[in-house]
């Protein structure tokens, strides 16, 4: 291949590549959403490019690592290009920073717009930025990020709609990949997908549980990383060792740590005859770092960050945790599993829990005496087992250890992300559960927006709640987040449950360019504008038609419903929005009508042939071609004088 004309480069083409390009953030999120609309509109689709994000560009991990781990692993993929979203506050894994495949964009930058609207597959754990908008040719696979103990989105008991920005990422995937019915039943339900989403949804497994299973338990490698040394004596330590992995948690929306809770139940754990491990949620290291918590304790190991949960629990023996989906990962291998749940009434009122006591494997502690009693005998109880012990098939806890797994993890086998793979890649899920969202029934959308109080909203939510009351179709509330119903309606909507999907969103300013606000702003002046007048404005007009289809696309990907029913008051914005949702509306592709681009410039066209991120040669390269360039701007001043 000649140089210049590798994937990467291919994949830049239509870039505006600068020095800022890959890492420097555009600012605020308005200007974000415009250079992501500005791609979408002038650069096409690029099938060969994945564009990974987990956890909002926090690190390389969970199961869209073990997706591209399987893609980078197999030479019948080896035409991809891969673009790992970051946000900066870990470093980049050195063993990826200069590979010609893979490339790293910073969230909120040039390249991170570029990337998300051009990628042919997109692959994401959690909530995509609210601006994005899957074009039709983009594949979009959500994996999410663990099985649900906790509520989620719409059952979360202070929910009244729904969170907007987790139904919006699921009613945009065309995949999702969950490791078992449990798992698609919650997410279905949490985030609103009945009568809304055309997704597929197939129970693969969890990619990341590969790495779980498939390293041997007793890589000294691997605990050498784990230890921070290639000390013999502690590397051969036979002691069984016990990670202690607790979530994080909340007062009135605000992440809280018990720090004296913490250290005092590390300190009694301490005193047992193990190996003690700690790993505290991502979430929970913002308020007490991991380096406090060592210096709280003395003999308590704190594995680096850059060791996945899924790597760690290779080479663990005993999981103790509360609420956190990790036991859930930790549940194939068949070791002892320690609920700790100190604070189960206060946790269960304020989260929610999608579980009962009975539904968990392993032993119940509520008490500190308890957990040292359950820890201390199934240490114990591990010693004596042995090396050699398959606790897979047999598990030391039991029946309803095993019905758990069954349960929850029925496929979790080492090969998940094979399956995950074949389903997404290669349209393929003949051996897999596949489960659609919409089940056939027609559909009914309730447009309400921002509706008022008074008789006619309460008129129009009677409708809603007769529609879903009635099983002979799929209801559809589509309603400003903050919309002020009153509380015995919203109490009746809520009770109908999965009756009635709540799509809520949350108002914020359209992103108008310059070039579309005449347009828009004289079809949103029009009094008493009507559904076909606005259907015939939007037709008749390419700048409505793609700021229309955008924004639908952005709110509801393309759900279309076989009615629709208008509430009270929307303003014109909103029965634009609605005429859209209407089936049988071809649906446009929602690309915008910009002023053309101005071309490359000479620079620009040499950046492309850098190395995108981290290059030594990049960086020197970049400087030398800057002075030359104003040497010779120099010169011409001079020349002319």
């Amino acid at each position: 291949m000649s140089r210049g004309k590798s994937p990467l480069h291919r994949a830049l083409k239509y870039a505006q590549v600068t020095g800022d390009f890959w890492v420097k953030p555009l600012g605020k999120a308005e200007a974000v959403r415009r250079e992501f609309i500005k791609y979408r509109s002038s650069a096409p689709v690029n099938r060969r490019v994945i564009f990974y994000e987990t956890m909002s560009g926090a690190r390389m991990g969970d199961n869209p690592y073990g997706i591209f781990e399987y893609l980078r692993s197999h030479p019948s993929y080896g035409e991809f290009v891969h673009v790992w979203s970051f946000d900066g506050s870990e470093s980049i894994p050195d063993r990826y920073r200069h590979l010609p495949d893979v490339v790293f964009a910073r969230r909120g930058s040039a390249s991170y717009a570029y990337f998300l609207a051009t990628a042919g597959r997109i692959v994401g754990n959690a909530n995509l930025p609210g601006f994005f908008t899957r074009r039709p040719e983009q594949q979009y696979l959500n994996t999410w990020h663990g099985i649900p103990y906790k509520a989620l989105g719409r059952n979360t008991p202070k929910a009244r709609f729904g969170n907007p920005a987790g139904t919006a990422t699921f009613n945009k995937a065309t995949h999702v990949l969950t490791p078992c019915e449990f798992m698609t039943d919650a997410v279905v339900s949490a985030y609103s997908m009945s009568g809304v989403s055309n997704s597929t949804i197939a129970e693969t497994g969890y990619p990341r549980v590969d790495l779980t299973l498939n390293p041997a338990r007793r890589d000294l490698s691997r605990l050498s990383h784990v230890y921070g040394t290639e000390d013999p004596k502690v590397l051969g330590d036979l002691r069984p060792r016990v990670l202690y992995a607790p979530t994080w948690r909340a007062d009135n929306d605000e992440d809280v740590v018990d720090t004296g809770q913490l250290v005092d139940d590390l300190k009694a754990l301490a005193g047992l005859d193990i190996q003690l491990m700690y790993r505290g949620h991502h979430r929970m290291n913002r308020l007490i770092k991991d380096s406090s918590v060592s210096d709280f304790i003395g003999d308590v190991v704190i594995p680096p960050h850059d060791i996945s949960s899924n790597d760690l629990m290779t080479v663990v023996d005993i999981l103790i945790t509360d609420y956190s989906s990790i036991f859930f990962d930790f549940l194939p291998t068949g070791r002892p599993i320690v609920q700790y749940l100190y604070d189960l009434d206060d946790y269960g009122r304020s989260r929610g829990l999608n579980l009962e006591l009975d539904d968990l494997p392993g032993d119940v502690a509520q008490t500190r005496q308890e957990l040292l009693s359950s820890v201390e005998s199934l240490a114990t109880a591990i010693t004596e087992a042995g090396p050699d012990a398959d606790h897979v098939h047999d598990p030391l806890q039991g029946e309803r250890y095993k019905r758990a797994q069954n349960r929850f993890c029925p496929r979790e086998d080492g090969h998940s992300s094979k399956r995950a793979v074949d389903f997404f890649i290669n349209n393929e899920a003949a051996n897999v559960p596949t489960r659609r969202p919409r089940d056939g029934r027609p559909t009914a959308a309730f447009w309400a927006g921002s509706i008022a109080k008074g008789p006619e909203a309460d008129g129009f939510l009677r409708k809603l709640i007769e529609s879903g009351q009635s099983s002979a179709e799929q209801t559809v509330l589509v309603i400003d987040r903050t919309a002020p119903v009153d509380k015995p309606l919203l109490k009746e909507i809520k009770t109908l449950g999965d009756r009635i999907s709540t799509i809520s969103y949350v108002p914020e300013g359209l992103s108008v360019l310059s070039s579309e606000a005449e347009e828009y702003d004289s079809f949103t002046a029009i009094e008493n504008l009507s559904s076909e007048s606005a259907k015939s404005h939007i037709a008749k007009s390419r700048v409505l038609k793609g700021l229309f289809a955008h924004e639908y696309r952005r709110r509801l990907d393309d759900a279309q419903f076989d009615r629709v029913v208008q509430g009270p008051g929307l303003t014109n914005h909103e029965v634009g929005l609605s005429v859209l949702a209407q089936k049988g509306v071809r649906l446009p592709s929602g690309q915008r009508v910009l002023p053309s681009a101005p071309g490359q410039s000479t620079f620009d066209r040499v950046e492309e042939l850098l190395l995108p991120r981290g290059s030594a040669r990049r960086q020197l390269l970049s400087r030398s071609y800057r002075t030359f360039r104003r040497s010779g701007k120099k010169l011409v001043r001079l020349g002319t004088r």
